[in-house]
């Protein structure tokens, strides 16, 4: 059987490792004594140290971006909870006495007034959904 480089390659992981079998671990170390060149990239590979963690600017940097879309969402939702209530206000009624009454007709002015609160509080809502959109 030849043994190409290729087929080394995908034992260089195993053999660096320590997992391959003693058979695979000879056949490596056959090959690498045969060939210099691959045992010094190998060795070159070797002792190349890998950052184990990432460097402390850029998770602080993703924790910034965490903390800024976690305030964003809260934004969101503490306006769309007033947007919905004061759109819906207008619209409500009360049943007492055996009689309805109903916001719209018995308080127009007030009616108004929840509605056009809650059109404030949409636009709101929409303006920072927009930028955290751009974010």
């Amino acid at each position: 059987m030849n043994i190409t480089q290729d087929i080394i390659n995908d034992l260089l992981p195993l053999y660096v490792a320590n997992e391959c079998s003693a058979d695979s671990r000879a056949l490596v170390g056959d090959y690498l004594r045969q060939h210099p060149k691959e045992a010094a990239e190998l060795l070159r590979i070797m002792s190349t140290t890998v950052l184990r963690t990432a460097p402390l600017a850029a998770r602080l940097d993703e924790m910034e971006s965490l903390r800024r879309a976690r305030r964003l969402v809260r934004r969101r939702a503490w306006l769309m909870a007033p947007a919905i209530f004061f759109s819906l206000a207008p619209f409500s009624f009360a049943y007492t006495g055996g009689r309805t009454y109903w916001f719209l007709l018995e308080a127009p002015k007030a009616a108004l007034v929840y509605g056009a609160l809650g059109v404030v509080f949409w636009i709101a809502y929409f303006v920072v959904r927009h930028r955290s959109r751009s974010l």
